[in-house]
């Protein structure tokens, strides 16, 4: 019997909490030419996500959500609350944007057989979201640091991450077992857009090599369908997760950017296995980039094996 090719989905999280109640915020991140000014400085001059939580918790560091479209309730984290600046939440839509997705993948008959998400707290919510959906339950999430975004975005400081033991006493779907391939401290704070690329096409090798046929064959003897991966991270992680698998170079700052604009909330990218075959001449019949893991296979694109989630924005009523 012929065997499944392999897949890979990268899906980016959904709407979050800082860039949605920030307006400044969403501009200052979208402006091709501010952010090539910016290349040349040392960090941003001011950050764009705290403005949603001075509205939100009083002195005594109580939330208040003051939109129906923030949380209604947050996480408790060891950390302390302040710590939401640099780890937002989702918004509400952005959970419902999850579980749509994971409802679509379910509907499509995409069966998804690993889960791993970037540590930052909307990426995990995402993947939650996303299970949800697909009405799970058994699928497990391993939270991986190294599919953190481009490391430039931090401001000096690699954000404080809530642990794998506070998302299971949330009832977060984690996988206590995991240890992950990179640990924060891997992660350098100066890390270049070119290192930011290496770094993500090294990881999703080592991720593609983890569950391999070859590796499952010496663990359990005897083949088993290494089926679909499923990675939940970052807008620039759907392009920086991908394109080095399938052949391609790491971006130019100023295409990163007007490719980052067309990736929304929810962005859904699949690219798939295929086996190189040789024609009568011995020469290889393949378009796309073997992964380095093995000579006999390469990764193509596939599109997104669901349909796209689109919807407009809705701006707050001032009443006065």
């Amino acid at each position: 019997m012929e065997k499944s090719a392999r897949r890979l989905l990268v899906v980016r999280h959904g709407e979050r909490c800082d860039l949605t109640f920030n307006q400044q915020g969403v501009l200052l991140l979208l402006s091709v030419d501010i952010f090539s000014q910016l290349l040349c400085c040392d960090r941003f001059p001011v950050d764009p996500r705290i403005n949603w939580m001075k509205q939100s918790f009083d002195t005594n560091g109580r939330y208040h959500p003051f939109d129906l479209n923030l949380p209604r309730n947050l996480p408790k984290r060891n950390d302390g609350f302040e710590m939401f600046a640099s780890d937002t939440p989702l918004t509400e839509m952005g959970y419902l944007q999850s579980k749509l997705t994971g409802r679509a993948l379910r509907d499509y008959g995409v069966k998804v057989d690993h889960v791993y998400c970037s540590a930052a707290l909307r990426c995990v919510q995402t993947a939650v979201g996303i299970i949800k959906g697909m009405d799970s339950r058994t699928l497990k999430i391993n939270v991986e640091p190294g599919l953190y975004e481009w490391m430039y975005w931090c401001r000096n400081s690699i954000p404080s991450w809530m642990t794998p033991e506070e998302f299971n006493r949330l009832g977060y779907p984690i996988n206590s077992y995991y240890i992950p391939l990179l640990k924060p401290n891997d992660l350098c704070i100066n890390e270049t857009l070119n290192d930011f690329y290496e770094r993500s096409f090294a990881l999703v090798s080592k991720i593609l090599s983890i569950h391999s046929e070859e590796v499952c064959n010496l663990i359990i003897r005897s083949f088993t369908p290494i089926g679909t991966i499923l990675l939940v991270a970052h807008g620039p992680s759907v392009d920086a997760l991908t394109r080095q698998l399938c052949g391609g170079t790491p971006r130019t700052p100023e295409d990163f950017m007007y490719k980052l604009q067309q990736i929304p909330y929810l962005a859904c990218l699949q690219i798939i296995e295929q086996s190189i075959n040789s024609d009568s001449n011995g020469s290889v019949n393949s378009s796309s980039s073997s992964t380095g893991n093995t000579s006999n296979k390469s990764w193509k694109f596939g599109g997104s094996p669901i349909p796209p989630l689109t919807h407009a924005s809705n701006s707050a009523f001032d009443i006065k």
